[in-house]
């Protein structure tokens, strides 16, 4: 009985846990745990991983793209970036053709869309251009995803988590709160779909994994999930039977990291 006086409750819902669970198992079978344990980083904030600048809001976007792509292990993918407001909606098929030609030779380029706006707000902006390669990567996945139609975005920002965003995922999980209609736009916002507390124990599971201690997540989070973090890392760190699931899995690479298929690098 007294043990239960000092019993916590977990972070979240057993059944939502099992099911970040179940879905990081699906992104290390699908994915590769090869590329996951021995190139996948935690990608921070920070010019250490988004070094230089550009003057021109264009080749900014196209600057953090290039390192969004190369960091999710995708740099043999050919995609063109464009502004949406310039985008002809009549190219949606042809986007299409392109995602379904990503495993056969070709050169027709992925169509990824950027806001302008999002320049001024880069982990904004991170986590959009992760947000829609892991929907890509997703969509030709070898393995069906253990979720059903209406849970799909939600598996695809775990799958971004695991591609290394978990950061940038956990800082714009909820939009900022705005005084006055000339303090900001949404357009300078991300649409979630996990919750912030579920981000936060995804992104725990994936430092569980790496072995990325707390004081390296500490100084690029808010100082209110400092303590949600911590609790979630004991809790991901307790369930030794989950955990030892997800490190038996033992697969190969065919879609993303340095050691993937080479006919995908075709010229642009």
């Amino acid at each position: 009985m007294l043990g239960n006086l000092f019993k916590t409750n977990p972070p979240l819902e057993e059944e939502t846990i099992q099911w970040l669970f179940d879905g990081f198992a699906w992104t290390l079978e699908s994915f590769g745990s090869d590329v996951f344990y021995s190139e996948t980083e935690l990608i921070e904030p920070s010019k250490k991983f988004f070094p230089g600048g550009d003057e021109d809001v264009d080749g900014m976007a196209r600057l953090i793209f290039d390192k969004v792509k190369h960091y999710s292990g995708l740099d043999h993918w050919p995609c063109r970036l464009i502004d949406h407001h310039e985008f002809d909606q009549t190219e949606t098929a042809n986007a299409q053709q392109a995602l379904q030609s990503l495993n056969e030779d070709t050169t027709t380029p992925l169509t990824l869309l950027y806001e302008p706006q999002q320049v001024g707000s880069p982990n904004v902006m991170i986590a959009n251009y992760a947000q829609a390669l892991a929907h890509h990567l997703g969509t030709i996945a070898p393995l069906p995803a253990p979720c059903d139609q209406e849970q799909r975005p939600h598996m695809m920002e775990l799958l971004a988590v695991y591609m290394g965003f978990g950061l940038m995922f956990v800082d714009t999980a909820v939009p900022p709160r705005r005084s006055c209609g000339s303090c900001g736009s949404p357009a300078m916002d991300r649409v979630g779909a996990l919750t912030e507390m579920q981000v936060v124990y995804a992104l725990a599971i994936f430092c569980e994994l790496k072995q990325i201690p707390t004081s390296q997540i500490n100084p690029h989070i808010k100082g209110y999930l400092k303590p949600l973090f911590k609790k979630a890392s004991k809790d991901v760190s307790q369930r030794t039977e989950q955990l030892a699931k997800l490190k038996a899995i033992d697969t190969k690479s065919q879609l993303r990291g340095k050691a993937v298929t080479q006919k995908f690098l075709q010229p642009l």
